[in-house]
């Protein structure tokens, strides 16, 4: 029979959020249809008292002394070092069987530096893990061994310590995967995440949602499971729903997944990510039916940039004609919604950055935010990190990081490069905190 597994979660949660989340659900679900008996653990790693110690102890419980057990992690740029020192602890613990990584900090690694990155680790999965842990969990160590190191399996995407690694990744088939929301293993509560595809049309050299590989080709979750959870969504009264589709208003789909939420009667807040260039006339229309329909729909728009040369090195081209012609059409239509910028960009200077923000603001958007720029392991923008000179928060002297809360948490941030300074950083990041101040109530340029 296949082993157990205690499935681990170091989310980035809010308070809202579901015990679970969405990625942990679905392979949770994956994994319980097929009949493995699976053990989900999640914890929280934004939160003030989180402490590897202890989530060592409750793992090591929940393992309960079956030596063959698999103890799998999902690893994520927010909870890097709490990924480290769990898996260490384990070890300390006395805890010999296969540790698991994967996620996106796996995902994303090149070839043949896993085993160095992950010391305690012995099994990485590349990919979409759906499947490829059921695999993992499937092969049994041998004979008084807890541990299946130095088997090579040759399942793609699964890299086992010590063999060489290939770089696959591993695939799923969208769909076949069981829903976590139809399934039960996320329960009706007010704030449900939701996706109805995955992977993104774009490359953005910023992004982790860039495919690592091309093997994803169809990127659809079945389109019947979606419309399911789209009446699951208005049955269960849910009053808030984001979706996590990096670009909603890609795809075949999408037009059919808002008209069910109209149909049904939905009348929750649904905040969508989409791409100012691809808005069509019946996606316009259909987000004012639903408003009228008492369905705060709010969709989010990634600008990232006004500036030519920035664009090009983040491999991000906005049609600026276009995007202030749909900036108009939502303000006239009265639909609100948001638009996100990003600072600590290669080229970038405080005045490009306060001209993207004018833009904006000119076109009185409601709602303007301004993220600082992180290097996303793997990503093309980390690996020219020294061409454009970018400085990272942990390699920069960091007085008083009350800058932005996401570097006390530990998350690193470009805080200068050779078109800014710290200072000049710490600038942008104070007309950041004004957008944020004044959300609903921007004045009409700086």
């Amino acid at each position: 029979g296949a082993r157990r597994c205690v499935l681990v979660a170091l989310d980035w949660t809010r308070p809202k959020d579901p015990p679970l989340s969405l990625g942990h659900a679905s392979i949770f679900s994956n994994l319980q249809e097929k009949g493995f008996p699976v053990y989900p653990l999640s914890f929280s790693a934004n939160s003030a008292h989180v402490d590897a110690g202890s989530i060592a102890d409750i793992i090591i419980s929940a393992v309960d002394e079956d030596c063959t057990a698999v103890v799998a992690l999902g690893a994520y740029v927010w909870a890097e070092n709490l990924t480290q020192e769990i898996t260490k602890r384990l070890r300390e613990g006395g805890f010999q069987g296969d540790i698991v990584i994967g996620g996106p900090q796996v995902s994303y690694c090149s070839k043949g530096v896993l085993d160095d990155l992950y010391p305690h680790a012995n099994i990485f999965i590349r990919g979409y893990a759906e499947n490829a842990l059921g695999h993992v969990l499937i092969h049994r160590p041998p004979e008084g061994r807890a541990s299946l190191s130095g088997i090579p399996l040759g399942i793609p995407g699964v890299h086992v310590r010590g063999t060489k690694d290939s770089g696959s990744h591993a695939n799923v088939d969208l769909d076949r995967l069981p829903s976590p929301l139809l399934t039960g293993a996320i329960q009706p509560q007010p704030f449900i995440r939701w996706e109805t595809q995955r992977g993104c049309p774009f490359s953005c050299s910023f992004c982790q949602h860039r495919e690592p590989n091309s093997s994803m080709k169809r990127r659809q979750l079945n389109e019947e499971r979606v419309l399911k959870e789209a009446n699951w969504l208005a049955a269960n009264k849910t009053s808030d729903v984001a979706v996590l589709d990096p670009t909603f208003n890609a795809g075949p789909k999408y037009l059919s997944v808002l008209n069910r939420l109209l149909v049904n009667g939905f009348k929750g807040k649904l905040s969508l990510q989409c791409r100012f260039e691809m808005v069509k006339p019946e996606f316009l229309s259909l987000l004012s039916q639903l408003r009228t329909a008492g369905v705060n729909v709010v969709p989010e728009f990634g600008l990232q940039t006004i500036h030519r040369n920035e664009e090009r090195v983040i491999e991000r081209g906005n049609n600026l004609k276009r995007v202030a012609e749909i900036m108009k059409i939502l303000q006239s239509e009265d639909i609100p919604y948001e638009v996100s910028l990003i600072y600590g960009l290669p080229l970038q200077t405080v005045k490009s950055f306060r001209e993207s923000v004018n833009f904006c603001l000119e076109r009185r958007v409601p709602i303007l935010k301004a993220f600082p720029l992180m290097l996303l392991r793997g990503t093309p923008l980390e690996q020219q990190k020294n061409a454009f000179g970018l400085i990272e928060s942990d390699d920069a002297p960091f007085p008083d990081s009350s800058e932005t809360n996401r570097i006390k948490d530990g998350i690193k941030h470009v805080v200068s490069s050779s078109t800014f300074t710290l200072q000049e950083w710490k600038d942008m990041a104070a007309i950041s905190s004004f957008l944020e101040q004044t959300e609903g109530r921007h004045p009409s340029v700086l």
